[in-house]
């Protein structure tokens, strides 16, 4: 009988797809953030319902594995062919977890509210586990993905302490064309969404990425950004201006 063919191992390495598969929890330390942070990455596929002009995601099957300026900056692949159950999240964060640290972040690269539900179990078991902030970081359009439920009020009740939310833009029309949202009325929503974190008292923060040309929105100045947040009730210390990096 003949010995069955072998799989060529070279090839198996060589995929790309195979070869980025990444960490679900994961560290990095810079002068801005410390490294008594764990960041949690529960997103599969790089998924995201935003397409913003600026952003260096990975967006196709043929950039899996490729360089980019937030895996560099992690310094692990946060690619996942499929969003972990939350036992394997928690079992992750269990794994990695420090006396020392002072924050779990739930980020990865994608749009982590995707999985609205598993990030509401997941703060759930963080808290019942540990005294520690949890901070997670959005586009801010999950009622658009969740139209039936009270995305806000779930995170509240679930724990959640910090909340940073990507806004971008200060009007309708600039958001769409900066960020291509997969929904229609996502600026109303995540407008709707920001006013709804911050009456229920989770800490809320806005973001804006700066010094990126569109060619397609007229640039804003620092002071129209954060006249725009203050008018949503956002505090002056809560605005983050995110300088913008080219892809590598």
């Amino acid at each position: 009988m003949d010995k069955p063919e072998l799989p060529n191992l070279e090839e198996i390495q060589q995929d790309p797809v195979e070869a980025a598969q990444g960490k679900i929890v994961y560290r990095f330390e810079t002068p801005i953030y410390p490294g008594n942070i764990v960041y949690i990455n529960l997103i599969s596929n790089y998924q995201c319902v935003n397409n913003c002009e600026f952003c260096s995601r990975p967006k196709t099957e043929n950039d899996i594995g490729k360089p980019n300026i937030y895996e560099q900056k992690a310094g692990t692949s946060l690619y996942l062919k499929t969003s972990p159950s939350v036992e394997q999240v928690i079992k992750a964060i269990e794994s990695e977890i420090r006396d020392s640290d002072q924050e779990v972040a739930i980020i990865g690269l994608g749009e982590p509210l995707i999985q609205l539900k598993k990030v509401v179990e997941v703060i759930k078991k963080i808290k019942e586990k540990h005294n520690i902030k949890t901070r997670l970081d959005t586009n801010g359009l999950v009622k658009c993905m969740y139209p039936k439920e009270n995305p806000s009020k779930l995170l509240k009740d679930a724990g959640l302490d910090e909340i940073r939310i990507s806004l971008n833009a200060i009007n309708e029309e600039d958001y769409n064309q900066l960020c291509s949202p997969k929904f229609i009325n996502a600026f109303k929503h995540l407008i709707d969404f920001i006013k709804e974190c911050q009456n229920l008292g989770i800490d809320t923060y806005v973001s804006f990425v700066i010094n990126f040309k569109s060619t397609k929105v007229p640039p804003k100045s620092r002071q129209e950004y954060e006249d725009f947040a203050v008018s949503l009730g956002i505090k002056p210390d809560h605005i983050i201006f995110r300088e913008y990096v080219k892809p590598i």
